[in-house]
C-alpha cells in the first residue's frame, strides 16, 4: 500500500511541475495518505543538514556544489522548501518507490523551528548552525526559544559546524557531547574596536553573565572575545580566514588556501568558509574545495552589482524582519567613503502571515549611514511611511528623504542621483530593481 501511495505522491509532482505549481503539494499529500510515510525513507550515506536564521539557503547551495562538482549525486532543496511538507516533496522527488533515497548526499536547508521534526526523519550527521539571532518576531518570538528548539533536535553523534566568531553559538557546546568544528574569519582591515551595535544578541557571558570583552568586532557581537570572569572566550578556529580582501573578492583560508568570494560582503564570506569547513569534513581536498568554490558564480537574484553611468550599484537582498541581515549591509554601505543614495523598500514583509509587525527596523543601526556621505534615503513600497519614520529617528533631515510608492515612481530620483547607489531591499524587488536601472 505504501509503494501505491507514494507513486501517487510523485505523479501528483511530476504534473504539478509542469504546470509551474505547488512544490510543497506531494508532501502535503502524503502526509494525509499516510502520516508514517516519513519513516518509510531511507537515507544515503551522507546527510548533511543546514539551519540558523539567515544565510542557511546560500550556505546548502554552496555545499551541495562542491559535492556535484566532487563528483557525488546530490539532492537539494535548493529552491528554498525547508518545512516538513518542503523536505518530503524533496524525499518523494528523490526516491524509487522502495524509498531509497536516489543519491551520495542529502544537503538540506532546514527551517529553524522545524528541526526537531525534520532531524528525525533524516538524521544528520553533519550540522551547520549559520546563527541564531532576532528574526521574524511573529513566527519566532525571542531567538532564545529558536535556540532552544534546535538544541532540543540534537543528538549526541551530530557533528555540529559553528562560527567560531559567534558567541551565541557557543551555548552548542555547554554540556554537550557533540563534536565540533569551528570557521571564522581573523582580525582585518574591516574589524572595528568600539561596539557600533545597540542591539545585540548577546553581549554576556552563557555561562557567568559577566560581560563579554571584545580584542575586535566584524559585525554586531561577531568577533574575538572573552570573558575576564570565567574561561569562556572565542574557541579555537579550525578554518580560520587568515586573510581577507572584500574589496578584491578572496580570502586565504588557514595561510593556505585562496579563494574567491563571489560578493563583497562578510556575511557571505562566513556562508563560504561554512561550507568550505563541511565539504573538508567529507574529505574533499581542500585546494579541490577552493578552486570549485572560486569558479562558482554569484547568484543576481540575491546580490548583484554593476555600473550605471558612471556610478557603482550595489544591489543587497535582506531578510525582511531579520536586523541581523540588514546591519551588516548597512555596515558595508557605511564603509563606503563615496557619496551615496540609499534604496530601501519591499513588495511585502512575509509571504506566511498577514501580521505587519515593524519593530525589527528599530533593531537596524541606520545611524551608521547618517554621515556626510548619504545623499538621500528612498523610501520604497507598502511600508514606505514606516522606513521614512525610522529615518527620521536615525537623525535625516526631511529633505533626505524621498517617499515612492513602487520602483517605477521613484525610477527618475534614482537614476538622477548622480551618486553610487546602494538597495538594500527585500528579495521581492531585487529583480524588478535590477530591470529598472538596466532599463535604457
Amino acid at each position: 500500500m505504501i509503494k501505491i501511495q507514494l507513486v501517487i505522491c510523485k505523479i501528483a509532482g511530476k504534473i504539478l511541475k509542469l504546470l509551474k505549481r505547488g512544490s510543497n503539494f506531494p508532501g502535503v499529500l502524503a502526509l494525509k495518505l499516510n502520516k508514517n510515510i516519513l519513516n518509510y525513507f531511507k537515507m544515503p550515506k551522507i546527510v548533511i543538514a543546514v539551519t540558523g536564521s539567515a544565510g542557511k539557503g546560500s550556505t546548502s547551495s554552496i555545499i551541495s556544489e562542491v559535492l556535484k562538482d566532487s563528483g557525488k549525486r546530490v539532492v537539494h532543496n535548493k529552491f528554498g522548501s525547508n518545512m516538513l511538507s518542503g523536505i518530503l516533496s524533496l524525499l518523494i522527488s528523490s526516491s524509487n518507490i522502495k524509498g531509497e533515497i536516489k543519491a551520495d548526499a542529502l544537503v538540506i536547508e532546514v527551517d529553524e523551528r522545524y528541526t526537531k521534526v525534520i532531524f528525525d526523519i533524516v538524521k544528520p550527521q553533519y550540522v551547520v548552525i549559520t546563527n541564531i539571532c532576532r528574526d521574524q518576531p511573529p513566527r519566532h518570538g525571542h531567538f532564545d526559544l529558536v535556540f532552544e528548539k534546535i538544541k532540543e533536535a540534537l543528538t549526541d553523534d551530530m557533528h555540529l559546524i559553528l562560527n567560531a566568531d559567534d558567541p551565541y553559538l557557543q551555548k552548542f557546546k555547554i554540556n554537550s557531547k557533540n563534536k565540533i568544528t569551528y570557521y571564522g574569519i581573523n582580525k582585518n582591515k574591516y574589524s572595528y574596536k568600539t561596539n557600533k551595535f545597540n542591539s545585540l544578541n548577546i553581549s554576556h557571558c552563557p555561562i557567568c553573565n559577566n560581560k563579554l570583552q571584545y580584542n575586535y568586532y566584524h559585525i554586531e557581537a561577531l568577533g574575538d572575545y572573552t570573558c575576564n570572569n570565567c574561561d569562556f572566550k572565542r574557541p579555537n578556529v579550525d578554518y580560520l580566514a587568515t586573510k581577507i580582501s572584500l574589496d578584491n573578492k578572496y580570502m586565504l583560508i588557514n595561510n593556505k588556501q585562496k579563494l574567491t568570494i563571489q560578493f563583497s560582503v562578510l556575511y557571505y564570506a562566513y556562508n563560504i568558509l561554512a561550507a568550505y569547513s563541511t565539504s573538508s569534513l567529507l574529505g574533499i581536498k581542500e585546494e579541490d574545495i577552493a578552486k570549485y568554490i572560486s569558479k562558482m558564480e554569484n547568484d543576481k537574484k540575491l546580490n548583484d552589482t554593476y555600473k550605471y553611468k558612471e556610478n557603482q550599484v550595489y544591489v543587497m537582498n535582506n531578510k525582511n524582519e531579520n536586523s541581523t541581515t540588514f546591519n551588516q549591509s548597512v555596515l558595508f554601505a557605511s564603509n563606503h567613503k563615496k557619496k551615496r543614495t540609499i534604496v530601501i523598500g519591499w513588495k511585502e514583509i512575509s509571504r506566511r502571515y498577514e501580521h505587519n509587525d515593524m519593530s525589527w527596523l528599530y533593531d537596524i543601526e541606520f545611524e551608521l549611514l547618517n554621515d556626510k556621505y548619504t545623499d538621500k534615503v528612498i523610501c520604497v513600497g507598502r511600508d514606505r511611511y514606516d522606513i521614512a519614520t525610522r529615518m527620521k529617528y536615525a537623525g535625516f533631515k526631511n529633505n533626505q528623504i524621498k517617499i515612492y510608492e513602487n520602483l517605477d515612481e521613484a525610477e527618475d530620483m534614482i537614476k538622477k542621483s548622480n551618486t553610487d547607489i546602494f538597495a538594500i531591499v527585500n528579495f521581492d524587488y531585487v529583480i524588478p530593481f535590477n530591470r529598472l536601472m538596466k532599463e535604457d
